[in-house]
This record gives structure tokens, C-alpha cells and sequence, in this order.
């Protein structure tokens, strides 16, 4: 993240068997999220190539509304993030950070939910849920990358 953005809320990291580049063009492809984020049934672009800062897209989970987000960084193959501009973390900023370490990648993935007040309290509370369901995601990635 930059430094201009506050801390993440939650961040979680696990390493994988992978070269960045190989997750970089699998988490590009932004319909892989429905493959390993628990869920998330549809996720695509809605602007179209070349991606990057400013590019657009669209997350849909079960039972939710969708989620809409603009990218806010793009360092390719190292650094991708986006604020989510619609939908119930309206607000929020998330991303990918992925780093070489010893035969593989560090993939870290990290989340900032809105400044409200309502949502801050929430996150008191639901913090621990979100950090395993964070986890989770990364170790099904790690064994959709690896396998």
C-alpha cells in the first residue's frame, strides 16, 4: 500500500510454490475470484484492456448486492489494489501485494473496511471471522496455483 493510505484492518500472507508473474496473470483474470474466495459467484471487468489504475469492475457474492471497485494501484506483477465504490463496503480499499521468497511467492492480501463509525465498531466484533475467511481464500489459492 502506499503511504498515503491508512493501515489495513486485517492482512493476511502465505507463500506459494509459484513466480509472481504465474499469480499476477491468475488473479488478473479477475473470474478466478470465484474459484477461491469463498463466496464470490461472479467477478469481472467491466472496463476493458489494458488494465490498470482506473480500470473498473464488479464482484458478485451469495445473497449480497453486488460490489463495484476501481483499481488504485497497479505495479504489474507486484502490486494491485482497489476502493470499492458500491455496495455494502462501499467505501473500503483492499489489494494484492506479491513478492518473491526463496522458490516461490509471498502473496499478501489486505483489507481496510470504510472509516464509519458503525462499521469500526463492527469490526471489533467480526474482525476474527474475517481474518480466518482471509486465510481460508489463500490456502485455496495456494492449491488452485499449486495444484
Amino acid at each position: 500500500m502506499t503511504n498515503d493510505r491508512p493501515e489495513p484492518d486485517i492482512e493476511s500472507s502465505i507463500w506459494i510454490a509459484r513466480p509472481p508473474e504465474d499469480i499476477w496473470n491468475y488473479l488478473v483474470d479477475v473470474s478466478n475470484d470465484a474459484h477461491w474466495r469463498d463466496g464470490v459467484t461472479d467477478a469481472r471487468w467491466d472496463s476493458g484492456p489494458p488494465h490498470g489504475v482506473g480500470s473498473t469492475g464488479v464482484h458478485v457474492g451469495e445473497g449480497t448486492d453486488a460490489m463495484t471497485w476501481r483499481i488504485a494501484e497497479w505495479e504489474e506483477p507486484r502490486i494491485m489494489s482497489w476502493d470499492v465504490t458500491g455496495g455494502r463496503f462501499e467505501g473500503g480499499h483492499a489489494g494484492y501485494r506479491l513478492a518473491p521468497e526463496d522458490e516461490g511467492s509471498r502473496m499478501t492480501l489486505h483489507v481496510r473496511v470504510k472509516p464509519s463509525a458503525l462499521m469500526r465498531i463492527l469490526m471489533l466484533f467480526m474482525k476474527p471471522r474475517f481474518r480466518r475467511q482471509l486465510a481460508a481464500d489463500l490456502e485455496k489459492l495456494k492449491a488452485n496455483m499449486e495444484g
